[in-house]
């Protein structure tokens, strides 16, 4: 994976539009995943009285927003456990799956034990999870997605990471400067395409009053560099594909109330795909709306207002479902609440 970097960054870019600075970090990811599973698996014999009883085989179904770690990381880990393993990747990213599964064969891992299968999603992706044949699977993608696998074949045992509606809170005590390059590097990274992007900012009492707040997230997202992986300075790549569905929507409309503190737009850089998008941020997001409940994977921020951090946490969990939450102060009294 090491000698491969290059190879892996370029598939990377070209497949997925992975700015560099965010593909070279992916590989250095998939090599630690290798020596940490690597670790692992010799540690496995040093428990006493557990008897070594491997799943025969391991689907591994990666998501496209982390074409390089995430499918290493799946793929290693059911290796490095001793079992079979069918990589099936989105088919956003198959390519850059090939370039991993070329890698690890030419480490020495059998084409036998590993193998690579370039599917639609669609039927055969339904007889392929749930052949007998199948003893587990490792899933990174939509909650929709794990949910669909389970109606399929309710036994599957299914390891599954999936996608979040995440917020992060920002109080009066914050370091506002640190906070604002938090939220911007949490909101747009990877192009706002994360499970974990914090697409919510909610502000708890009188940061929601703030101008000096909101024209500092102004300024840093008008001031990121948009642009394509072929750029080496770019800080904003594009997204997967043309937006479209509830993406479009987030990019286009408003609901309420609600306004644009930066409206999102296409940027100059555009190839004519579509894909490269400045970033947008949306004020006025109230509870219960679209924006508050539901996850757009692209970049977009809402903000929301709140007047004590009690019922900031209380947006900030209600949600049908959440991966990660962030809480900017400098109180110790707030970790308490």
């Amino acid at each position: 994976l090491e000698s491969r970097r290059g190879d892996l960054i370029e598939v990377a870019a070209s497949e997925t539009g992975k700015i560099f600075a965010e593909a070279d970090v992916e590989v250095s990811e998939a090599v630690d995943f290798a020596r940490y599973y690597a670790a692992k698996a010799r540690e496995l014999d040093a428990i006493a009285g557990a008897v070594f009883v491997p799943a025969a085989v391991t689907v591994v179904a990666p998501p496209w927003n982390f074409p390089l770690a995430i499918p290493a990381g799946g793929v290693l880990a059911a290796l490095a456990a001793g079992s079979g393993v069918v990589f099936k990747p989105a088919p956003q990213a198959r390519r850059c799956a090939a370039v991993i599964a070329e890698t690890l064969w030419q480490a020495g891992v059998p084409r036998d034990l590993l193998a690579l299968v370039d599917i639609e999603e669609g039927e055969l992706g339904r007889a392929l999870i749930t052949n007998d044949a199948v003893d587990r699977v490792i899933l990174t993608g939509a909650w929709d997605t794990a949910a669909l696998f389970r109606s399929w074949r309710p036994d599957l045992p299914l390891l599954a990471e999936t996608s979040g509606k995440n917020a992060m809170i920002i109080t009066p005590s914050a370091d506002l400067d640190l906070a604002v390059a938090d939220l911007v590097k949490s909101a747009f990274g990877h192009a706002g395409q994360k499970c974990s992007a914090a697409s919510l900012a909610i502000l708890a009492g009188p940061v929601g009053r703030s101008a000096r707040f909101a024209r500092q997230l102004a300024d840093a997202v008008r001031s990121l560099h948009v642009g394509q992986p072929t750029d080496p300075l770019a800080e904003v790549g594009p997204v997967i594909e043309r937006p479209h569905g509830k993406l479009a929507w987030a990019l286009s409309e408003l609901e309420g109330d609600e306004q644009w503190l930066i409206e999102p737009a296409l940027a100059p850089g555009d190839d004519g795909s579509g894909r490269l998008w400045r970033p947008g941020i949306r004020v006025g997001v109230q509870p219960g709306s679209r924006f508050h409940t539901e996850e757009f994977f692209g970049p977009v921020l809402g903000i929301m207002h709140a007047p004590s951090l009690a019922h900031a946490i209380e947006l900030q969990n209600g949600v049908a479902f959440g991966l990660t939450a962030g809480l900017h102060t400098q109180n110790p009294d707030d970790l308490a609440v």
